[in-house]
């Protein structure tokens, strides 16, 4: 019964730390499959979890911070999409400028605000669900339903996503401008356009799963508390073939990884905590090179559209 109990505990965790990581890859995946990479979402992760718990400190309303990171992620992401979508800019080195543009707002940002008075500050968060009165139920009730809101509407994305993918025009035309844009634009349709709006959108989910991590998860911010996810989130776009449901999948894989490994320090407390805290970066680097090799990305990724003359 305890090894039940422990393995209901680690998947429950797991989901929560998962969370984070699939709202960024579910948005990563619009982006990508519109045929544009965007490998500066650490850093819109970063803004989305600052601005947050600014915004849910200030109004003393999580929801109201998950707005404002939704909104930040988008003008992030904005950016970018100027920079590779209007000028045509490479995408590898305008996601690494977010990155490290994201990393100095955010840090910054607290430091000026709520760093400022060097006191611990009451952050509104979000608390756990008790959906139907269930969460309580032994082993399944804290898996299914007693996670927080964003959990739920990360899954409820996903398969939106997905069906918009394969059952809607939409979804038609945004793979096509990432597969062949040359193509699409003789359909008529505007291909500038499309990939700006889905990179916009794609920022507004990074933002969202900084907001998770420092409203749901921590309940405050820390310069640098994403620590790698935003590329975890790359690396679960891949291993899941640009599927946003199997993103979510491969984002539980990580989570439940790190929920391990957390439990795994205090079980074996002689080995160095750092051999453990490695443990869902290899999962992703094994991810990428399995991946990699058996999966096809959308043939226009990373490549700039120019009109044909």
């Amino acid at each position: 019964m305890d090894e039940v109990v422990f393995l209901s505990s680690l998947l429950a965790a797991g989901i929560r730390l998962a969370a984070p990581i699939a709202l960024a890859a579910i948005g990563e995946t619009l982006s990508e499959r519109a045929g544009v990479i965007n490998v500066g979402i650490e850093g819109i992760m970063l803004v989305g979890a600052f601005v947050a718990v600014l915004f849910a400190v200030y109004t003393g309303s999580p929801w109201v911070g998950l707005l404002a990171a939704i909104v930040a992620g988008v003008a992030m992401s904005g950016v970018h999409a100027y920079f590779v979508v209007r000028l045509k800019t490479e995408q590898i080195v305008s996601g690494i400028a977010l990155l490290f543009l994201g990393l100095g707002l955010s840090g910054y940002g607290y430091r000026l605000t709520l760093g400022e008075a060097g006191a611990a500050v009451k952050i509104p968060g979000f608390r756990e669900l008790d959906i139907l009165g269930l969460a309580d139920v032994p082993v399944i009730g804290p898996i299914l339903f007693g996670q927080h809101a964003l959990v739920y509407l990360a899954v409820a994305s996903a398969i939106a996503m997905a069906y918009m993918f394969r059952a809607t025009r939409l979804g038609v035309i945004i793979k096509a401008v990432g597969e062949t844009p040359v193509a699409a634009d003789s359909a008529g349709i505007n291909v500038d356009r499309v990939r700006f709006l889905c990179v916009l959108v794609a920022g507004g989910f990074a933002g969202a799963g900084g907001a998770f991590l420092s409203t749901a998860h921590l309940w405050g911010f820390v310069e640098n508390m994403t620590a790698g996810r935003g590329f975890l989130a790359i690396a679960c776009v891949v291993f899941a073939r640009w599927n946003p449901v199997a993103a979510v999948l491969v984002a539980l894989v990580f989570g439940i990884a790190d929920a391990a490994q957390i439990r795994l320090q205090t079980i074996f407390p002689a080995v160095p905590y750092q051999f453990f805290v490695i443990a869902p970066y290899v999962v992703a680097i094994v991810s990428l090179a399995v991946g990699s090799r058996s999966s096809r990305m959308p043939a226009a990724l990373g490549i700039p559209f120019a009109k044909p003359r």
